[in-house]
């Protein structure tokens, strides 16, 4: 089945296939042969809880990578969309990965709907170190508003869509929550 991925508000279509041990992806047209192992599970939470991800070993076309995933969300409840904090080659992705089925019918949904709104939550707990954007600033889709550091890493969260800054929720030097609120955003209306 394929599957789309979201990463900094660019689309990717992938698929998958798996013979023997060997795994092939898909991405845009393009296969690549790929070779993965789990190096480490993530620890467990305070409620003992074993988040899904962990540290992995990918090799891609003779290129050997470490890779540190966790699941930071699952957006409905039956797991057909998730997102993902991935880590690579020192760099952060926000990754949002759903089957395209559901993708098509959010599509739909959302180009039907009458008001266009964002709210971006905190992808993992963090502190902020920067807000970009005040109430009533006009922001462009992909346009940071909020810089948050986690783990010794600084992400920036774009807006998903063009827009004013309705309401900003948090404040820099804030310490924030997994899913916690910091922004609303609300959409340009068509004309």
């Amino acid at each position: 089945m394929p599957y789309i991925a979201s990463i900094n508000n660019q689309n990717y279509t992938i698929t998958t296939r798996t013979q023997d041990v060997q795994t092939a992806v898909t991405l845009d047209g393009v296969t690549h042969a790929l070779d993965w192992q789990r190096i480490a599970a993530l620890a467990a939470d305070d409620k003992g809880k074993q988040p899904e991800g962990g540290y992995y070993s990918l090799l891609i076309a003779g290129k050997s990578y470490e890779v540190f995933v966790r699941r930071v969300a699952q957006d409905d409840e039956d797991g057909n969309r998730q997102t993902y904090e991935i880590q690579l080659a020192g760099q952060y992705f926000l990754v949002t990965v759903e089957d395209e089925r559901t993708r098509t019918l959010t599509g739909i949904a959302r180009s039907n709907a009458a008001s266009s709104a964002a709210r971006i939550k905190a992808p993992m707990p963090g502190l902020v170190v920067n807000t970009l954007a005040q109430p009533g600033d006009t922001v462009s889709a992909g346009q940071t508003v909020v810089v948050l550091e986690a783990m010794k890493m600084e992400n920036d969260l774009p807006s998903p869509i063009a827009g004013t800054v309705k309401e900003l929720k948090v404040q820099k030097g804030q310490t924030v929550d997994q899913g916690q609120l910091l922004v609303i955003i609300e959409g340009e209306q068509p004309r």
